[in-house]
């Protein structure tokens, strides 16, 4: 042990503690955990909590050998002593007593440690020895621990939940405990340890209340995992579920996990109809998932199924067009399951019909018939749909639209879901396409009875075809879609806009990224990461991809986010060139060397500085939103996020340069540097970051003459060359420089805001 050390813990001597910070990292690096052994006999004495000098000496050897452990990045070296250390604070009282509120002096030590152990939340060796540890700290009944404990294990869970799975009982009861920041570790160990959290899920659904949005969002996320894996386990918290519905902000993925409860146990739904009922009413966009859970119930029996029938017969003579598909793919399958419903003649009207209203009042007047000849009578719900449906029709009237023996093709009707067959040459004439479903049919008939033209007109023919081409496409590619996509978004970020530039100089897309959480200090709340990009074709490919695979149906060319889609590519595009849908379908996916191309970009322009994706949010998040323990140093005001020495590239001459050894501290707003090597020397005009417009490695034709470590920093009336020690310390250097520059700029957009 070094002879500081072993004078300052040997002896008690508290005069000399503070030298121990005039020795160099290095000189003491070898002795760390010497000197951890010593402090925890220290500690562990029986006089320690009534001494308050060797309280002192302990507190600041800590402090001096927790910043030699980060400064010389040996925590694996020394992680054994450190967590021993840790982990015998748990034998002593970690709890204020009475009414002093002053943490304990063993909890001070195990606060001094903890950071110092988990933001090395990314090295297994040292999470493996730590994670055991700090679970029990979870149950020790101080709130500050607790709270900081939570916050390490939740990044833990990120990079490495495998070690937080055997300790999900624990972390649940403190979830249960109040304990809420960990809700959002459950879902990453769920996978592992489902039977755990299934013995909870009742008390943990009935916390929704309790919670703020945040928290909330990750109890969502897990009810939704549960819903995907084990759907049955979550019937008996259907009534919990239901009861929260009236939060606009939860309905939607609610109702996602009650289609999945549904498919599973449809009768766990049944005494919930109504409620769902008033849903669907109150926000018309949720009527698709409330449609699948009524078709669901429906299948139990012919009572079900008809009660559902009447329902989704209503909504299809009412509802906007963008819900008929997923609306008819539920009645198809209830009258398939139930023909009696329909007195046996449902294929009939689905393939007379040229319109949704037309096809809701036919299969209104069925449903009376069928009722009648069983209990003669009528029901008013569906004197109210006939009506709707017929007031609603912008067509001719009823006449001629009802089924009779010489309108009938007495084949069977082209493939949907549930059926495999191969249309017959006469039903292909009719819908154009061997493949396409009846409600593309439909789609067409609408897309024609609302421009009040005939389907002859060739130019409405060529426009309607390719509408059908899109719709086709994503409908028969959906799981391919949904697949790639899963894959895609943690590779390449969905711009949040997009706007084409058809300029002289070519057309070119700008496109803006910001971050969804916008925390605290995020680093666009205010403003977005713009990007312009030479390849707008496949940035518009990839966003419908995106808008398909978040889609539980196919999406069409009227849908108003594929329009506005398909207006981008117009504007790309010369004359005579390839429509959208045309464009759209002519490969599933992009190819691997198109996303390859699309992320060189991203790297070029160091968008992955400032960015990084995020398994637990599922999008891509800013730096500080993804590294909120770091958020403290990077905001500390006269702090330096990062300092040493580069090198700047010197012009004295014409053709002479030469590189010049300069001292580097970055810290607040500004780029410091000294005349010299030394930070003790005087400094030179610091560079504001607010002024900088971009920072760049150097280009690559000037890689090959040697400067492979170099970047540039552009200011308003200046560019500055340095270069680092190797490639690693300016990779280093250009993420600090670019997350303080979009932090400066961020300062500055919030300043404008409050002032304005």
């Amino acid at each position: 042990m070094h002879q500081l050390f072993s004078q300052v813990l040997g002896q008690r001597d508290l005069s000399r503690a503070g030298d121990l910070f005039s020795l160099e990292d290095t000189e003491i690096e070898s002795c760390l955990s010497q000197a951890l052994d010593q402090i925890k006999a220290i500690s562990c004495s029986p006089d320690y909590l009534t001494n308050d000098n060797d309280q002192a000496v302990v507190e600041i050897c800590i402090t001096r050998i927790t910043t030699a452990i980060r400064e010389t990045g040996s925590i694996e070296q020394h992680s054994t002593a450190l967590v021993g250390l840790w982990e015998s604070c748990l034998e002593h009282n970690l709890t204020p007593q009475g009414e002093n509120t002053e943490d304990t002096p063993h909890a001070k030590i195990a606060s001094d440690i903890t950071s110092c152990i988990l933001q090395n939340y990314s090295c297994p060796s040292v999470m493996v020895l730590a994670v055991p540890v700090a679970v029990r700290f979870l149950q020790r009944g101080n709130r500050e621990l607790s709270r900081n404990m939570s916050s390490y294990l939740s990044l833990a869970a990120i990079a490495k939940a495998d070690l937080l799975a055997e300790h999900t009982e624990a972390i649940t009861l403190s979830v249960l405990g109040g304990n809420h920041m960990l809700l959002r570790v459950l879902p990453s160990v769920y996978p592992r340890q489902p039977d755990t959290i299934h013995c909870h899920l009742g008390n943990l659904t009935a916390m929704m209340s309790q919670l703020e949005s945040p928290e909330q969002q990750h109890l969502i996320r897990l009810i939704q995992i549960v819903a995907e894996q084990h759907p049955l386990m979550l019937s008996p918290q259907v009534p919990t579920l239901v009861s929260y519905l009236g939060d606009q902000s939860l309905t939607e993925a609610l109702l996602g996990a009650l289609v999945d409860v549904s498919q599973a146990s449809p009768s766990s739904l049944v005494s919930f109809l109504p409620a769902l009922r008033i849903v669907g009413q109150q926000c018309p966009a949720l009527l698709g998932p409330v449609a699948k859970i009524h078709g669901a119930v429906g299948i139990i029996s012919e009572t079900h199924a008809h009660n559902s029938l009447v329902y989704l017969v209503s909504c299809l003579g009412s509802m906007e067009h963008s819900f008929h598909h997923t609306l008819l793919l539920e009645i198809r399958a209830l009258t398939d399951r139930y023909p009696s419903l329909l007195g046996g003649c449902g294929k009939d009207i689905y393939r007379m019909s040229n319109s949704f209203t037309a096809i809701a009042r036919l299969l209104g007047r069925r449903l009376e018939e069928s009722t009648a000849m069983h209990c003669r009578s009528k029901s008013l719900a569906l004197h109210a749909v006939r009506s709707r449906s017929i007031n609603s029709d912008t067509g001719e009237d009823s006449e001629g639209l009802e089924p009779n023996p010489d309108n009938i093709i007495p084949n069977t009707l082209v493939k949907s879901h549930s059926e495999n067959q191969e249309a017959p040459p006469t039903e292909r004439k009719l819908i154009g396409d061997g493949s396409m479903p009846v409600s593309a049919v439909l789609d067409r008939g609408v897309k024609e009875a609302e421009k009040g033209q005939s389907r002859e007109k060739d130019g409405e023919t060529e426009e309607q075809e390719d509408t059908d081409r899109l719709f086709i496409h994503l409908r028969d590619n959906m799981e391919t879609i949904r697949e790639f996509c899963g894959d895609m978004v943690r590779q390449i970020p969905i711009p949040e806009q997009c706007v084409i530039d058809d300029s002289n100089r070519g057309c070119v897309a700008k496109l803006s990224f910001s971050c969804p959480l916008k925390g605290h200090y995020c680093l666009y709340a205010k403003s977005c990461f713009n990007l312009t990009s030479r390849q707008p074709h496949l940035w518009i490919h990839i966003m419908l991809l995106h808008l398909q695979s978040k889609s539980s149906v196919a999406l069409c060319s009227r849908d108003e986010c594929v329009q506005r889609l398909a207006s981008l590519w117009e504007k790309t595009q010369l004359k005579g060139a390839h429509s959208f849908p045309m464009a759209m379908t002519q490969h599933t996916t992009p190819h691997r060397k198109d996303m390859d191309s699309l992320q060189i970009q991203l790297e070029e322009v160091r968008f992955f500085d400032l960015f990084g994706y995020s398994e637990e949010e599922g999008g891509w998040l800013c730096f500080m939103c993804n590294n909120p323990e770091k958020a403290t140093v990077v905001n500390q005001e006269g702090q330096p996020l990062i300092e040493g020495k580069l090198k700047e590239k010197q012009v004295r001459w014409k053709f002479i340069k030469r590189w010049k050894t300069r001292y580097f501290t970055l810290a607040g707003n500004q780029l410091l540097f000294r005349r010299g090597k030394s930070k003790d020397e005087l400094d030179d005009i610091p560079i504001e970051l607010s002024k900088v417009q971009s920072v760049k490695v150097v280009a690559k034709k000037r890689r090959d003459r040697g400067l492979p470590r170099a970047f540039e920093i552009f200011t308003d009336s200046k560019t500055y060359v340095l270069k680092a020690q190797d490639e690693k310390h300016a990779e280093e250097w250009l993420q600090c420089i670019n997350v303080a520059v979009a932090q400066a700029r961020e300062r500055e957009n919030r300043e404008a805001t409050t002032y304005l």
